[in-house]
C-alpha cells in the first residue's frame, strides 16, 4: 500500500532536488526520505528520479506524477492545524420553521457572536430528515418525530390566539357564557378565513377545543407562511389563528385585533431536536442556552 508520507517526500525532493534538502524541509532524516522514494518507486513500478552526483532529476514518469499529486499535497498542507481549529469559531447548521426563527430565535442570538450559523427552513418532518441525514446539526421542530436516533428538549410553548383586522368589530363575548360563545361561533363562520393549508390544521384544533365541534368553512386564502397570513389579516383580508409570538406586538400596535385569547390556552410545544450521540455537542448547548436564557432571566 502506498503511504501518504512517500508522496510528501517525493514532492519535496522534486522541488529541492536532493534527498537531504527534502529531509531538512520535512524534519526527517536523509535515509528516511531516500527510503520513501525507493518504496514509492517500487510500489508504482517506475523510476521517478535519475540519481546524479549532486542532484536527483525527475524522469518523465516523475514529472507526470508530480503534476498529478502536487495540488492534493498542497491542499492537505494548507488545512488548519489542530490549534487553529480549536481557535476557529464553531459552525452550527440549524433547521427551523421560518416564522419562529425570524420572529423569536433571531432576537435571542447573542450579539456580537463568533458563532457561524447557517439556517435551513422547512416543515417538521422535512427538517427531521435533514437532521437524520447529517445535513444539519440541530433542529427546532413544532412536533416530535418518532425516531429512536433523535432526542428532544422543550424550548418554547406557543399559545394560539384568534385575531382579525385592525378595524374589525367582532362581538364582545364572555368566554364562560355558552350563549356568547355560540354567538361568536356563528359570527365567525360568516367571516373570511385565511389559513396555512387547505385542511386548516391549526384552526380546526383551536375550533374544536373552544367551540367543541368541527369547523366547516372554506378558507378565502391559503398561504403557507404565518408571517404572510399576519400581513394579510392586517390588510383586512380575513381572520385566522396565530401563535402569540407572532401577533402579540401587532395587537399592542393596533395592527391586529385580538378576537379571542382563550382562558384555557390552546398550546403547542416547540422542541430542540438533535442526534442522541451529540447531546453534549457545542452546537446543541449553544442553541439551548440561547433559547431558554431570556425566559429564565
Amino acid at each position: 500500500m502506498v503511504n501518504l508520507e512517500w508522496y510528501r517526500s517525493f514532492v519535496e525532493v522534486y522541488r529541492v532536488g536532493t534527498a537531504s534538502g527534502a529531509a531538512e524541509v520535512l524534519h526527517l532524516t536523509q535515509p528516511a526520505v531516500s527510503q520513501h522514494i525507493a518504496a514509492l518507486e517500487s510500489g508504482l513500478g517506475v523510476k521517478l528520479f535519475q540519481r546524479m552526483p549532486r542532484r536527483m532529476l525527475p524522469t518523465a514518469a516523475g514529472k507526470r506524477l508530480y503534476s498529478q499529486v502536487v495540488v492534493a499535497i498542497e491542499t492537505l498542507e494548507s488545512l488548519p492545524t489542530k490549534a487553529s481549529l480549536a481557535d476557529s469559531p464553531p459552525l452550527i447548521r440549524l433547521g427551523a420553521p421560518a416564522e419562529f426563527f425570524g420572529d423569536y430565535v433571531l432576537k435571542r442570538l447573542p450579539h456580537p457572536s463568533d458563532v457561524l450559523l447557517t439556517v435551513q427552513f422547512g416543515l417538521a418532518r422535512e427538517i427531521a430528515e435533514q437532521l437524520l441525514a447529517g445535513k444539519i446539526d440541530v433542529a427546532i421542530l413544532t412536533q416530535k418525530v418518532d425516531r429512536p436516533e433523535l432526542d428532544y428538549q422543550p424550548v418554547f410553548e406557543e399559545s394560539f390566539w384568534l385575531v382579525g383586522p385592525p378595524h374589525g368589530q367582532p362581538p364582545r363575548v364572555d368566554t364562560s357564557s355558552p350563549t356568547d360563545l355560540k354567538s361568536l361561533e356563528q359570527w365567525l363562520k360568516s367571516q373570511r378565513w385565511i389559513t396555512y393549508s387547505e385542511d386548516l390544521p391549526i384552526i380546526r384544533r383551536f375550533w374544536r377545543m373552544i367551540f367543541g365541534q368541527r369547523l366547516e368553512v372554506n378558507p378565502q386564502l391559503v398561504i403557507p407562511d404565518l408571517r404572510s397570513i399576519r400581513a394579510a389579516i392586517a390588510q383586512g383580508l380575513g381572520y385566522s389563528i396565530l401563535p402569540d409570538y407572532l401577533c402579540e406586538d401587532w395587537i399592542v400596535d393596533n395592527r391586529l385585533t385580538l378576537v379571542l385569547k382563550p382562558e384555557k390556552a390552546v398550546t403547542n410545544k416547540l422542541w430542540l431536536a438533535y442526534r442522541k450521540k451529540e447531546r453534549q455537542s457545542q452546537q446543541v448547548s449553544f442553541l439551548f442556552d440561547c433559547l431558554i436564557a431570556t425566559d429564565q432571566a
